[in-house]
């Protein structure tokens, strides 16, 4: 409670809550509990989520009137702020450019596309991927701790939970590379079949170089090898 007026009969009292709670129905319930009736006469949010009053929360309407009015986008500069400002609470995890379409695609967030991650991150802790230059590319949960990228060369680090960044921001980068474009030849000359799995006239040297990382006895075996002593 920070002030109460006796003669008028009102109080102004201040609520730090969840997402979705009424307050409204919050003054009813006061003045029931108390016996006396109540009900909600003003409403002022002063904080949503990391921004508050002070980050000009209640300045969007004034600045989109003067960008429709006199074409001065200052102001609208001034106070929107980038989508990141957001998330600045949560551990981040950096990059490499070359995948972060496949990303927007979802992709599945591979150790090798990792460039940078922070401390402290732990499994099925919620955290975020983000480009070099700092723009978020999607929400994601981490399968990986910390210590255990830092020691791993290969496997999924997280998975998306929700994409941010629009598709083709960034230009398409996958199935470029030197082995996808040989696997691309071998297919069209039938060595593989169309899924790029091996067949009876697929070479002994490509059975032998070629690591499929989605083959199912492959992460079987790595499973065994990670929880052997």
């Amino acid at each position: 409670m920070i002030e109460y007026d006796p003669d008028g009969r009102l109080g102004i009292f201040w609520v730090s809550c969840e997402a979705g709670t009424y307050i409204r129905t919050l003054c009813v319930h006061v003045g029931l509990l108390l016996g006396v009736g109540g009900q909600m006469q003003e409403l002022r949010r002063v904080r949503s989520g990391v921004m508050s009053e002070k980050d000009h929360m209640h300045d969007v309407l004034d600045a989109q009137w003067l960008y429709d009015s006199r074409k001065d986008e200052s102001y609208l500069l001034r106070v929107v702020y980038p989508l990141e400002k957001l998330l600045t609470s949560h551990k981040r995890l950096v990059m490499k450019d070359i995948f972060m379409n496949a990303v927007c695609y979802a992709a599945k967030i591979m150790l090798p596309g990792v460039l940078r991650y922070e401390d402290g991150i732990e499994v099925n802790e919620e955290i975020l991927v983000i480009t070099t230059k700092g723009e978020a590319v999607c929400m994601a949960i981490a399968l990986m701790t910390t210590a255990v990228i830092s020691t791993c060369d290969h496997g999924i680090v997280a998975k998306i939970k929700r994409v941010i960044m629009e598709r083709d921001t960034c230009p398409r980068k996958w199935g470029l590379g030197p082995k996808a474009s040989q696997k691309r030849l071998m297919i069209k000359q039938g060595l593989l079949d169309k899924h790029g799995k091996p067949t009876g006239s697929t070479p002994a040297t490509w059975m032998q170089e070629y690591v499929d990382y989605s083959d199912p006895a492959r992460k079987e075996a790595v499973a065994k090898a990670g929880t052997a002593p």
